[in-house]
């Protein structure tokens, strides 16, 4: 299994045992079943963004403590083809970071495969955030609102509503996302 989805399993279970909060408790709290939380843990599922916040949440923690390896800023401004952060969800939804160090600003690129999403559950973080598709096609759910973004199409708002997104096509869309109050890749470590 990926090492980073190893390393996220691992970050949870070190967070829900210093919560001394059991996997069946931690289960109910986010609406899964314990089971998902074990193979969370071991490695062995890829959780979605939104499982991710609402477990973050339950440990009230920024959600990128669950992804981060370093604390450290890079060396160089530059980052080579291939050598990107990246982070890989359910539905092998890939976000790859575009900033590494910044502390402002979060710019990351989105790969929703065909049928693709950010999770089954809406969700909200601090902060604005803003993206552009590059290719396919992306629903973007805000509170009750729906919107269809195209190639070339961006879109803005309040991270603080309810939001989520859903690549519903047969092509893989691509975005470049940026959150001012980063959250996904946060350089912090536990």
């Amino acid at each position: 299994m990926d090492e980073l989805v190893l390393n996220i399993g691992k970050k949870i279970q070190y967070y829900r045992k210093k919560n001394e909060i059991t996997l069946k408790k931690l289960a109910d709290l986010i609406h899964a079943t314990p089971s998902l939380i074990s193979q969370i843990e071991r490695g062995k599922a890829n959780p979605s963004l939104s499982t991710l916040k609402s477990i973050a949440d339950v440990f009230d923690i920024p959600i990128g403590l669950l992804f981060e390896y370093e604390t450290r800023s890079p060396a160089s401004p530059v980052i080579k083809k291939g050598t990107h952060k990246k982070i890989i969800t359910e539905g092998n939804v890939r976000y790859s970071l575009l900033t590494p160090g910044a502390r402002d600003i979060e710019v990351i690129i989105i790969e929703f495969p065909p049928g693709s999403s950010s999770g089954e559950r809406m969700y909200e973080h601090e902060g604005l955030e803003c993206g552009y598709l590059l290719k396919g096609e992306l629903s973007i759910i805000i509170e009750d609102n729906s919107f269809v973004l195209e190639p070339g199409d961006s879109i803005s708002f309040e991270s603080y509503k309810r939001h989520s997104m859903h690549n519903r096509s047969a092509v893989t869309a691509v975005a470049v996302w940026a959150n001012v109050v980063p959250w996904i890749f946060v350089n912090e470590k536990p």
